[in-house]
């Protein structure tokens, strides 16, 4: 009987492990119709989903995700939850018209959760200026299956290949609501007992309207329009009033500009006011520094005034 000695007994445990690694692996066919069931699934749920991009449906885009989605755009921070990607997609929306494809790259099924990776274009526009814009990048999405068989998006992550910020990122954020002045922590000008302010808006396009209690005075109410990134001027008794504004330092600050130029005694005069506002405190505080450069002749020395409001959210 040939014996065998160590060396060659490990030499030929190798030899069948190498020729077993060789073979081709064997699928069940109904594992096969499975997968290819899943596939249709997943290429009809990208299809679904670019389709309410699109149609900009925010409903229907929602439906294709799970409640407690998870979202990791790039330049931002992450969220979760239908409610704050419903907010993230109505403020995509009112800033932007575009158009999205994705296209599959690979997709793997662990019993009932899966994953894809894939690619994606961009183009489109933005509404105010009209400016148009291209991009294309990357992306990963997870999914569950559903008790129909069909699938659920459960968190998404993508970053460009072309841009070194994410188009979303530079969306100002939401300064909607009741905002009320905080006296103990505010620099005010003189006479002010009280101050509130109602702001609306959607997408760059802010009304704002501000009602103030002024000590041995009647109480003032003005309101103004504002279109983040345009100029636009009033003809006013006092004269003519001109207001530019502009996105600064992020997406939660915005700059307003004022001139005002009237004529008294025949002679011009000019009015300025700067005026940041920014939000703080999870978009709780608001903050709106004024300064003020005055007509010469004015009453106030050296003609500048300075004034920090701080408005707390109802």
């Amino acid at each position: 009987m040939k014996t065998f000695n160590k060396s060659s007994i490990i030499a030929i445990l190798l030899i069948v492990l190498l020729l077993g690694a060789c073979q081709t692996k064997k699928y069940d066919q109904s594992d096969i119709k499975a997968f290819q069931t899943d596939i249709k699934e997943i290429r009809t749920w990208l299809k679904n989903y670019t389709e309410a991009i699109k149609a900009t449906d925010v409903e229907r885009i929602l439906s294709y995700v799970t409640d407690d989605i998870f979202y990791l755009p790039p330049n931002q921070a992450y969220f979760s939850g239908k409610e704050n990607l419903r907010k993230w997609l109505l403020a995509y929306f009112n800033y932007f018209t575009t158009t999205e494809s994705l296209y599959l790259l690979d997709f793997d099924v662990y019993g009932d959760f899966a994953y894809l990776t894939g690619t994606y274009t961009v183009t489109g526009k933005m509404k105010q200026s009209g400016e148009e814009f291209n991009g294309n990048g990357k992306f990963i999405n997870f999914f569950k299956r559903q008790a129909k068989g069909d699938w659920i998006c459960t968190k998404s992550m993508w970053n460009s290949d072309n841009q070194v910020f994410d188009i979303h990122s530079q969306i100002l954020d939401d300064f909607s609501g009741t905002w009320i002045l905080d006296l103990s922590k505010s620099i005010t000008p003189p006479g002010i007992n009280s101050s509130k302010l109602v702001i609306t808006q959607k997408g760059n396009n802010l009304n704002i309207t501000r009602t103030s209690e002024i000590r041995d005075k009647a109480p003032e109410k003005s309101s103004f329009n504002y279109t983040i990134g345009s100029e636009t001027q009033y003809n006013l008794k006092s004269g003519i009033l001109t207001i530019t504004s502009t996105l600064s330092s992020g997406k939660q600050t915005f700059t307003i500009k004022e001139i005002l130029i009237s004529e008294k005694s025949g002679t011009k005069q000019e009015y300025k006011r700067t005026s940041v506002y920014s939000l703080t405190t999870n978009g709780e505080i608001l903050n709106i520094v004024s300064d003020d450069i005055l007509p010469k002749g004015s009453v106030t020395l050296p003609n500048k005034e300075h004034s920090e409001m701080i408005y707390t959210k109802l």
